[in-house]
């Protein structure tokens, strides 16, 4: 069971005289002048950021095989989904760049002075990208690097201030030795670093590279750090620390990460078997399985035996269709209204050769783009809230489930729930009909 610490700690108010106000051309709301003939406005700087909706930005802390890269990519995939424009910015990538090529663990020794002054200058082009992003119309970028000292973190926190954003600090905490050995083999092996590295030497290298940051790691610590706004994950979520979240962006941050897991698991998406509507050509409705149905529902229970899997967890609509196919699985299973077909309204159990003689205006533009087609008083797809509501719901499930889990529901559905774990459903025109 994990253990959760929150600490909550008002700001004193400042009184300092109001700031001059500019209008951001791109979303036409005012913010505070960010410069003064050219120049940072020190006034700014020297005070933290009071508005609720300006940009996040949101910086990794850690040791490298900590899983940083790994929640970045999760936390901006996330964001992403429920609507907040995103992007990661990978500090390591700046250095590949830069480099090409690698050669050894000796570029990060903190004696390395070419290699600091490399590393530093990879850094702030990353910071300069986010300022441009966030200047751009994007809402939250995640600045991915160690940032294992407190001077760095300073100098970031100084950079946001600067320009109106918002910081959250996410540091992964990790001592097992287990779980840092397996990242190293399944993560960083695949590293562009060690593409010309045999698998032993790659992990010595790697291993030499993590202790050249050991000795000048700085951890948040709870009292010198307690008016930054953070989140540490301590051994891959056993305990959190969560400490001065600001707004409704960090609290939903707080809570995703609260609820991802690591561990590899399977998740199976199935239609349901073939229904007597279905044999009829009609669209929606809620009838029973037809006799292929059936069929198809005991091969189903035959290959769910054959997979042997354990601590099986089952999800299925609330449609007699889905639920007869369960029933054929004989496994427990949990019903989901979210899960049930879209709605057709004034076109629910009726032929496309019908919808397109009687509504052939409504037949004509759902050909057009059937994802974002909504039929007369029926129900929109996946863009909604709801649909999203419940992808989010039963992807958290899924994670924090250890065993396997499944699902039937019908295909639009099961689009939505199959483009959640890459996000592809931002960048899908047409779903199957």
């Amino acid at each position: 069971m994990s253990s959760v610490e929150v600490r909550m700690e008002a700001r004193p108010s400042n009184s300092a005289t109001p700031r001059e106000l500019t209008q951001n051309p791109l979303k036409k709301i005012w913010m505070p002048l960010p410069c003064k003939n050219g120049l940072p406005d020190k006034r700014i700087c020297q005070r933290m950021v009071c508005m609720t909706n300006c940009p996040t930005l949101i910086v990794t802390v850690g040791l490298p095989a900590r899983g940083k890269t790994y929640i970045s990519k999760k936390l901006t995939r996330y964001l992403n989904w429920i609507g907040v424009p995103t992007k990661e910015f990978n500090v390591g990538q700046y250095r590949r760049e830069c480099l090409k090529i690698y050669k050894s663990f000796e570029f990060f020794r903190p004696d390395n002075e070419e290699g600091l002054k490399i590393r530093q200058q990879c850094a702030s082009a990353a910071l300069n990208d986010v300022r441009q992003y966030l200047a751009d119309g994007g809402q939250v970028a995640v600045f991915d690097a160690t940032n294992t000292t407190r001077e760095r973190r300073e100098t970031i926190t100084a950079f946001a201030e600067q320009n109106g954003f918002k910081v959250f600090f996410v540091e992964s905490v990790c001592e097992d030795p287990e779980v840092i050995a397996e990242n190293i083999v399944q993560v960083k092996l695949g590293n562009p670093d060690y593409t010309n590295c045999n698998t032993e030497e790659a992990m010595e290298d790697f291993k030499k590279r993590i202790k050249c940051y050991e000795n000048s790691y700085e951890t948040l610590d709870e009292v010198l750090d307690r008016h930054l706004s953070y989140i540490k994950i301590m051994d891959v979520g056993r305990r959190y620390l969560v400490n001065q979240v600001q707004d409704h962006i960090q609290s939903r941050i707080v809570y995703y990460l609260m609820n991802i897991h690591i561990t590899p698991r399977s998740i199976y998406l199935c239609r349901h078997g073939e229904s007597d509507l279905n044999v009829k050509g009609c669209i929606g409705g809620d009838s029973g399985l037809s006799s292929r149905g059936k069929e198809f529902a005991k091969y189903l229970h035959q290959f769910i035996q054959s997979q042997e899997i354990s601590d099986l967890k089952v999800w299925t609509s609330q449609m007699k269709r889905t639920i007869q196919t369960a029933e054929a699985v004989s496994v427990p299973y949990e019903q989901w209204k979210a899960l049930n077909e879209i709605d057709a309204g004034v076109c629910e159990e009726m032929m496309y050769e019908e919808i397109q003689q009687h509504y052939p205006l409504e037949f004509a533009m759902r050909d057009q783009d059937k994802y974002r087609y909504r039929y007369p008083k029926g129900e929109l797809p996946c863009p909604l809230s709801p649909m999203r509501t419940w992808c989010r719901g039963w992807s958290r499930s899924s994670w924090s489930w250890r065993g396997r889990s499944m699902s039937w529901s019908s295909v639009i559905r099961l689009s939505c729930a199959a483009c959640w774990p890459t996000s592809l459903i931002r960048q899908q025109r047409s779903c199957p009909t």
